[in-house]
């Protein structure tokens, strides 16, 4: 079994690589009795969390196929990133245990471009002591050939400044062309509504912030009254061959090179 540990910022990053992952026939992981003991470290025995009743419970989803098996960690932001990562290594490895297959991150360029966003991060994962040797490469979305490959994916494509969701609109136009037409028209009119203060329009005037907006209305479409990595996980966002555009297919490559699927 080759094992693989994936940290990402939100849900929505979770359930858009659990789509890739599924391509590669990798399955969600429901039942406690079926995970791989590998993992069971990282599931929490008991609630609520440190003590927080509103906290979700820290436990990364899992997919398995019969080759591989990988754990898709929602850390909730860049900030708790490398902490997230030291401490999954932590209680992974108390005991002789095989070695990650493969150890990548997926982040955004929202807030700074990719190359900066890129560089922060490994310099802060670099200046930590694992329990497992980790070298990541100095650009983003490349792969070292260590024996526990190491990546940074910077979204949407390392380049450019943006999010998840520059992807998903991609895709929307080519699979749901009228509701991308329809949701860019509505966003467009909506963000000049005079009745909108400065408190409503906090999310919506981010440099990401049209985007997600355009999202949000396909998906309230396609799942009315679910959240969106719903949409993402159910409906047809990814299916091939629009898991090959080129945008797309260089995150589903470097998947297949971090974790040798």
């Amino acid at each position: 079994m080759k094992y693989g540990y994936l940290a990402v910022e939100g849900p929505h990053d979770l359930a858009f690589s659990g789509k890739l992952l599924k391509l590669h026939g990798l399955d969600r992981v429901k039942m406690k009795s079926r995970l791989d003991a590998f993992w069971l470290p990282l599931v929490p025995t008991k609630f609520p969390h440190q003590d927080d009743l509103l906290a979700r419970m820290p436990v990364p989803p899992f997919f398995v196929s019969t080759t591989h098996s990988i754990a898709v960690h929602v850390v909730g932001g860049d900030s708790k990133l490398s902490v997230t990562i030291k401490d999954s290594l932590d209680v992974l490895y108390t005991r002789s245990e095989p070695p990650l297959t493969g150890l990548g991150v997926l982040l955004d360029a929202d807030k700074n471009p990719p190359a900066k966003r890129h560089s922060e991060l490994s310099q802060e994962l670099g200046a930590t002591t694992y329990p497992i040797p980790l070298t990541f490469p100095l650009k983003p979305g490349a792969v070292s050939s260590a024996p526990t490959h190491c990546g940074v994916f910077v979204l949407p494509d390392n380049q450019s400044r943006g999010t998840l969701e520059a992807l998903l609109l991609e895709c929307a136009k080519s699979i749901y062309p009228t509701l991308e037409r329809a949701a860019r028209t509505y966003v467009d009119l909506a963000s000049g509504a005079v009745e909108l203060v400065k408190g409503d329009r906090k999310d919506l005037d981010k440099p990401s912030g049209h985007d997600k907006a355009m999202v949000a209305c396909i998906a309230a479409v396609l799942r009315p009254g679910k959240a969106i990595q719903v949409s993402i996980q159910d409906n047809r966002w990814l299916d091939p061959p629009l898991a090959r555009f080129p945008r797309i297919a260089a995150i589903d490559d470097f998947f297949v090179s971090l974790f040798e699927l």
